[in-house]
């Protein structure tokens, strides 16, 4: 197992679980450090890792999140039953990882893998760098979950890079005084955050994760977007900046292939984020999961071969194949909308229809039923999909 985030450590645990022995890589000396993530995550997702929403691991709850469209007008996004969390990701990563040791998995830190060991058509292992020089692995699967920039996938022979991506910069942002820390904000339009949004994480009413994404039409890097949304927040003024981070979210969904022989791809290696949000630990949580399962049948059975291996993609495609697909197609559609046009939308939009659209969820019946109340020229350009 490669990469000891939410990916490999539920991968890891969840073959341990089911009786093989698993190695588990981690480039970094901790687990979990350093965090690249605006660290939301749903209620539901930090039950699926099995953990429970409590300090560390948590650090504010939210109960809805504000959309603010280009124009200031805004919709808040609530829902019976759902409720969620800003993590301390490092917490957060190092709580699962240790739950996998529990199981059984040998963890090793400090470990860098550089290259996949191939015999004939078969991946059979790994290389790799430690504090005490190389070494080779040798196993009967490897599980690549060592994100965005992936050794594993493109030593593996899959696809090299993505078709589309998402570079984010974000500031952690202490001292501020937030009248509403349960609330996530986020804020859509060219100006802003061209192809992408910028967001509102608060940790706490004194500490907040402060970021922004863009993909296209974009004047400059991520990080001259986040600094003139910094400067236009009176809220943020005399805020001190804690922390610099920021990382590449894969947006094309997920690749083609993600399995070989002896080999597989879950999380951000494969592109399993929902485009449009960038979400993906929740997503990582249950690929790894799936990944643990087949990868721990594949070893009883004798039979690590892509056609085996592909149990884990028919698992995962059934749950959230669509919801990928449908959020690429409403990002692909968006990409058309110029800030009048976003002004339009969200005026028509209801909680309920952004959480469809957001999730990748009841996309076609959700746009079926705007096209009834949505001016011409937006409707123009929901064509795209609905066709």
């Amino acid at each position: 197992m490669v990469g000891a985030g939410p990916a490999g450590s539920l991968a890891a645990r969840t073959a341990a679980e089911n009786g093989v022995h698993v190695l588990l890589l981690e480039e970094h000396p901790k687990v979990g450090l350093p965090v690249f993530c605006a660290e939301g995550l749903s209620l539901k997702g930090i039950e699926d890792a099995g953990l429970e929403p409590k300090p560390p691991i948590v650090c504010q709850e939210i109960l809805k999140a504000r959309v603010y469209a280009p124009d200031k007008n805004y919709v808040d996004l609530t829902s019976s039953g759902w409720k969620g969390y800003t993590l301390n990701r490092d917490a957060f990563d190092s709580a699962l990882a240790e739950k996998a040791v529990m199981a059984g998995v040998e963890l090793r830190t400090s470990t860098k893998v550089t290259d996949v060991i191939r015999e004939g058509d078969e991946i059979v292992g790994v290389r790799a760098l430690d504090d005490d020089g190389s070494l080779e692995v040798k196993s009967k699967v490897v599980i690549g979950a060592d994100g965005h920039a992936s050794i594993v996938r493109i030593r593996s022979g899959f696809l090299r890079w993505f078709p589309d991506v998402t570079p984010c910069a974000q500031f952690r942002l202490g001292g501020l005084e937030l009248e509403n820390p349960e609330i996530n904000e986020c804020y859509i339009g060219r100006k802003i955050a061209p192809g992408g949004y910028a967001w509102v994480f608060p940790k706490s009413s004194e500490i907040a994760n402060v970021g922004v994404g863009v993909r296209r039409y974009n004047d400059g890097p991520s990080i001259d977007y986040l600094r003139k949304f910094v400067d236009s927040d009176p809220r943020f003024r005399d805020a001190e900046i804690l922390l610099v981070n920021g990382g590449l979210c894969p947006t094309s969904g997920t690749i083609d292939r993600i399995v070989d022989n002896g080999v597989m791809l879950v999380g951000d290696a494969a592109g399993q984020l929902i485009p449009l949000t960038g979400a993906g630990i929740h997503l990582a949580v249950m690929a790894g999961k799936m990944a643990g399962e087949v990868a721990a049948e594949a070893v009883e059975e004798g039979d690590a071969s892509a056609e085996k291996l592909q149990r884990y993609v028919h698992r995962f495609d059934d749950i959230w194949g669509k919801p990928i697909t449908d959020s690429r197609k409403i990002v692909e559609m968006l990409d058309k909308f110029e800030d009048a046009d976003l002004n339009t939308l969200a005026s028509i939009l209801s909680s309920d229809d952004i959480l469809n659209i957001a999730n990748g969820t009841n996309v076609g019946r959700t746009l079926a039923k705007l096209v009834t109340r949505a001016p011409r020229g937006i409707i123009r350009l929901m064509q795209a999909y609905l066709r």
